[in-house]
């Protein structure tokens, strides 16, 4: 796959993660505050210091009947963030090989198939956005375009 292609990847999918984080954030911050505290956001969930995993966490928390299969989901979303944001480094086995490949972390020996990963991610994704908006709107959030 070309360097372009990966690179629109990439970024359709950290943009697309982005927006699952700001939903997290904002059910948070509906839960314990009753609204979305603008404060609260930017200056503590916002932080580059405060991680996905936390906030994943805190949802756990906050939502004790949290549908398992949307989390896992969530989860997977994540995973294959990480790998577009963190892999991208290409290896070349030999100089009789003119084309490199990026392996996964998981099983080096193999190349990532960022194309199967992005349609994977592009499949979950609205289905958790889907629920993650509608656990904002049960906890009295609104949700404006």
């Amino acid at each position: 796959m070309d360097e372009e292609k990966i690179s629109r990847y990439r970024s359709g999918v950290i943009e697309h993660f982005i927006n699952c984080e700001m939903i997290i954030n904002a059910i948070i911050s509906q839960h314990y505050f009753g609204k979305v505290m603008k404060p609260f956001l930017l200056e503590v969930l916002y932080d580059e210091y405060f991680s996905f995993g936390l906030k994943r966490r805190i949802l756990t928390k906050t939502i004790p009947n949290i549908d398992k299969e949307r989390l896992a989901d969530l989860n997977r979303l994540n995973t294959l963030r990480n790998y577009f944001a963190h892999c991208n480094q290409q290896f070349f086995q030999g100089s009789q090989k003119s084309v490199g490949f990026i392996p996964d972390p998981r099983k080096t020996e193999v190349g990532i198939d960022f194309e199967k990963l992005y349609t994977e991610f592009m499949e979950k994704e609205p289905k958790v956005i889907k629920y993650l908006t509608t656990i904002l709107k049960e906890k009295g959030g609104i949700m404006e375009k």
